[in-house]
């Protein structure tokens, strides 16, 4: 099946809101076996989104319109699709009720325009709406089915996953489903990647391959169809040796998870993290993923004196794991900035000490680094977390 999504709403259009509606819906019909071959983005007007309707019934089995569900004159998705399709829109009468008994004390135009959230197309499948108002439906016209469901994030997932998704599944049957796996590789950077594996890209078969950069990090997604988890495992096997033979000393993982993610999965005792003159990315990151934050000993420090050396680094560094007494800790010291005359590539850099200290041994690695100064602190986080992983993997 070729599925097509269509989010409605201008306030997509103009920036003041993301679409991560959209890479939600992808992810879940590509696991149900689904090819979302397009998406695309319509603000509320009835003629442009019919003729975004009509180019996606001229290529798609499913077309997915998510959005412009609302009680407002400008939410116009249902009325669109019944005009696109020549259907009618009936009231559903258990979707009316409940608007009925929440709006019971409001004026008459607020209970008849809420009652818009109630309509759908008479004969079609009706994909209730248990944590909103509005419902949605899916309704075949000629050879394509349109899917309605509503915009707001919480209500677009439920309905999905409870509604819309058990539907599909049903419709669909026994049928191959579409299987990824994640190959993680840190202290390299994507074009280094491509080489090594141009030959594997430009040469894939069955198992699809591809390179995904990331700050400090890069991925490598393999996808195949198949009947089952264990048969896509046996699938991806000859492509995944390959790939590890040409980038094992990169890999740190073989699951879709940062950096930072694979460091707390090791739950490492007596385990601290210092930095100074960064912008704490490192040490937000590792609480972003500890939910306990009890093994983890932070420091971040403003550092206003000139330049920092290795001896000072040094330093530093050691009396925070004896304040602490620590066993295991990461250092990222932000030293100064070098102007461009200084570097080779004639760019502007900024230099760091990464400080490890790993079962009680020291060790201090000098980087410079390229870039904009949230992307170049980013970068400094990831290879020190990086360099760290190593000693563990």
């Amino acid at each position: 099946m070729k599925a097509e999504i269509i989010a409605v709403g201008t306030e997509i259009l103009l920036g003041q809101i993301v679409n991560t509606n959209a890479q939600y819906m992808a992810e879940v019909l590509a696991d149900l076996g689904v090819d979302v071959y397009f998406q695309g983005v319509v603000g509320d007007n009835m003629a442009r989104i019919q003729e975004a309707l009509k180019i996606a019934s001229q290529r798609s089995d499913l077309v997915v319109c998510c959005g412009g569900l609302g009680p407002t004159e400008d939410d116009l998705t249902k009325d669109a699709v019944a005009e696109f399709t020549g259907a009618k829109l009936v009231i559903d009468k258990e979707a009316e009720a409940k608007i009925m008994q929440l709006f019971k004390d409001g004026s008459e135009s607020l209970i008849t325009a809420n009652k818009r959230q109630a309509n759908t197309i008479e004969g079609s499948h009706l994909l209730k709406n248990e944590v909103g108002l509005a419902v949605g439906f899916v309704h075949q016209y000629n050879a394509t089915y349109y899917a309605v469901i509503p915009g707001p994030p919480r209500e677009m997932a439920y309905m999905f996953e409870h509604e819309l998704k058990p539907w599909l599944d049903q419709l669909l049957g026994e049928r191959r489903k579409l299987y990824s796996k994640y190959l993680k590789f840190g202290g390299i950077g994507e074009s280094a990647v491509e080489d090594r594996l141009k030959d594997l890209i430009s040469s894939q078969g069955k198992v699809s391959l591809a390179p995904y950069a990331g700050i400090g990090e890069i991925t490598v997604r393999l996808s195949v169809k198949a009947n089952s988890a264990e048969e896509a495992e046996h699938d991806f096997a000859p492509t995944v040796q390959r790939i590890k033979q040409r980038l094992a000393e990169h890999l740190y993982s073989e699951q879709n998870e940062s950096l930072e993610q694979t460091l707390s999965r090791h739950n490492l005792k007596d385990f601290g993290v210092l930095e100074v003159n960064t912008n704490a990315y490192l040490s937000h990151r590792l609480l972003s993923c500890d939910d306990e934050h009890d093994n983890v000993t932070l420091s971040v420090t403003k550092f206003a004196a000139p330049p920092l050396t290795e001896p000072m680094v040094n330093e530093q560094f050691m009396q925070f794991i004896e304040d602490h007494q620590l066993a295991n800790a990461i250092g990222l010291f932000h030293c100064h900035d070098l102007p461009a005359t200084q570097v080779a590539s004639g760019r502007s850099a900024k230099r760091f000490y990464i400080a490890l200290c790993i079962d009680g041994n020291i060790s201090i690695i000098e980087r410079e680094l390229i870039g904009d100064r949230q992307a170049v602190h980013i970068r400094a986080a990831k290879t020190a977390i990086y360099l760290f992983l190593k000693h563990w993997l």
